[in-house]
């Protein structure tokens, strides 16, 4: 019999959840699949990965009005009313299940997939994200998942999470793009530095924002990494912007200090690289960031903060944030969590192929 496949629904918003599957995929030994819209147009990497298949995207060519109703169902997240669109996303899903039969998905995230996976009468893990997820839809697809992957240890768990959440969550170290230990760089900085780090996801941070900053703390030279440089807008000479770097590892740990947004894969890969970090929660929906950072101040892993700070209160943050011990880090990363996320994905695989095979087939 052909080994057990496992599918990977991978949510096309920013490249945070792209780069997690990625992770996971280089340690999987099972045959998989990726599922997913938009980003199937982007090379993807995995030794067992086979196929990665295209889905008709949730959020384009919606209709007007039925957007209006997009939110009035409390078990669900997002689902417009007349916008075909969406119909075509949910039939190219669920045929693709009938077609493939894999042996399990895992989710990351859409509580909408999770619901029709089961409804598909295929089990499901379910990737945590911090945030109040205890709305109806986060708790139904929970309750529907086998079990939950949560890509942090049990000390970054938050407060409000509930037991029964807990219990169904299997917990992971951390792990990020740059998994083997961080190399000493070559590169270095004249005077005290601080790098401010953006990611693709968004961000409504403004270039005065910036300047203030840097005008504030004027015997640090600040970096600006993923952004580029404003056109007429006069900077302050400690002011500078490098623009999408790839790879920023080097920029970072070279770096006396570095200001990053609160999302999950620009923490881990800051926290790998041993930096010390002001955390900058975003708006994001459930209070992602907001709920992260206040953790992050917790566990004195980062200077957590919920708005990007004044004038006023950066040289406050600056100071605290230098006294931050990096070293809290290697208690994260103590194992590889994208080893333990494969290995777990590969056992329920395995179980849930078993179980196919043993069970009769009845009529009630």
């Amino acid at each position: 019999m052909n080994q057990p496949s496992i599918g990977f629904y991978v949510h096309y918003h920013g490249m945070g959840h792209k780069h997690r599957a990625e992770c996971i995929l280089q340690h999987l030994t099972l045959p998989a699949t990726v599922v997913t819209s938009n980003l199937d147009r982007l090379s993807w990497n995995g030794p067992t990965l086979k196929e990665v298949v295209a889905i008709a995207c949730d959020n384009d060519d919606l209709n007007e009005v039925g957007l209006d109703r997009a939110g009035d169902s409390p078990g669900l997240h997002f689902a417009p009313l007349w916008s075909t669109n969406i119909t075509e996303r949910v039939a190219q899903y669920t045929a693709w299940l009938n077609t493939a039969q894999p042996d399990l998905v895992m989710i990351d995230v859409s509580a909408e997939i999770a619901m029709l996976t089961r409804l598909a009468s295929i089990p499901s893990v379910v990737m945590r994200q911090h945030g109040d997820r205890n709305d109806d839809a986060h708790q139904i697809a929970y309750h529907a998942a086998h079990s939950l992957l949560a890509p942090f240890p049990e000390r970054m768990e938050d407060d409000i999470t509930p037991d029964w959440v807990r219990d169904k969550t299997v917990y992971l170290d951390g792990f990020c793009r740059h998994s083997e230990p961080t190399c000493e760089t070559s590169m270095s900085f004249e005077s005290p530095t601080i790098a401010v780090m953006f990611g693709r996801g968004g961000t409504d941070l403004t270039v005065e924002q910036l300047c203030e900053a840097a005008r504030s703390i004027p015997d640090h030279q600040w970096i600006v990494i993923g952004k580029d440089a404003p056109a007429a807008h006069p900077l302050p000479t400690n002011l500078q912007f490098v623009g999408w770097i790839q790879d920023p590892v080097a920029y970072l740990t070279a770096a006396d200090l570095v200001v990053t947004a609160a999302g999950h894969n620009s923490v881990m890969e800051v926290g790998h690289s041993g930096c010390r970090f002001i955390a900058v929660a975003q708006d994001r929906p459930f209070e992602e960031q907001t709920r992260k950072a206040r953790i992050l101040d917790r566990e004195g892993l980062a200077v957590g903060v919920e708005s990007w700070p004044s004038a006023e209160q950066w040289p406050t943050l600056v100071a605290r944030a230098k006294h931050l011990d990096p070293t809290q880090w290697q208690s994260v990363f103590q194992n590889d969590g994208a080893v333990q996320a494969a290995n777990h994905l590969a056992k329920v695989a395995l179980w849930s192929r078993d179980q196919r095979v043993s069970g009769e087939r009845i009529s009630l």
